[in-house]
């Protein structure tokens, strides 16, 4: 995440310095510099980090009833299943599962509905209770809730993917456009010399700034959401 931040710093202060190339406007190139900035810290950084959350949390949840699943299969129990799971989650989940210890197992497995905050967990628990009640092959009982975690992890990964491509490619078109306003700058300079104090010119490059803006943001909300459902069937929207 600090990477990320440090990106966006390093963006506005391009586009800040492009800014102040093209207009010679001290003022005009701040207000630039200093929108950029706000705008990553409390608009785009935030998606990034309630999706990377939603994106952690969702894959311990896939490898918590997955690894259950098999280990209850195995052992046909469900302290045995859960010590099995547990330990080979991470340190964090652990730490925080340790603190349940004056809870019942189903109780602790309930608890845990609050952290994985999906549909697919709600599901998981609605199995486990119909295989202490009434018993059977927990693998063929489960047998859609794992085809639908897979596909759940596919999908985030394919999000994934294809967020990176696209930020790529809005990359260079935009890298692409700001050189040619500098080269013009310096290939046009006589013509550079009559406009650069009109407001029509002022005006029409900080629309074209703030209309980058407002693309890295779009692509961002577009990257970073995720449709999950929720415990109530809701979607979660990263």
């Amino acid at each position: 995440m600090n990477s990320k931040m440090t990106l966006f710093l390093f963006i506005s202060l391009i586009v800040g310095i492009i800014c102040y190339v093209a207009l010679e406007n001290i003022i005009a190139s701040i207000g630039i510099f200093f929108l950029y900035v706000i705008i990553s810290v409390f608009a785009i950084m935030p998606k990034f980090k309630k999706s990377e959350l939603i994106k952690i949390k969702y894959h311990e949840c896939y490898h918590f009833i997955n690894n259950f699943i098999i280990s209850l299969s195995i052992k046909k129990s469900i302290t045995g299943a859960i010590e099995t799971t547990v330990g080979s989650m991470p340190i964090e989940f652990v730490d925080m599962f340790n603190g349940l210890e004056n809870l019942s197992e189903n109780e602790k497995l309930n608890y845990l509905s609050t952290y994985f905050d999906f549909y697919d967990y709600s599901l998981f628990l609605q199995i486990i209770l119909i295989w202490q009640e009434e018993g059977g092959d927990i693998i063929q009982m489960s047998k859609y809730l794992l085809g639908n975690i897979r596909h759940n992890e596919e999908y985030i990964n394919k999000v994934d993917t294809m967020a990176k491509r696209k930020y790529v490619e809005v990359a260079i078109l935009w890298t692409i456009s700001l050189s040619i306003i500098v080269i013009l700058r310096f290939a046009l300079s006589s013509f550079y010399d009559k406009i650069k104090g009109q407001t029509l010119y002022l005006v029409a490059l900080l629309l074209v700034f703030g209309f980058v803006l407002f693309t890295i943001y779009l692509l961002v909300h577009r990257g970073t959401s995720l449709s999950l459902k929720g415990n109530a069937n809701h979607e979660k929207n990263a």
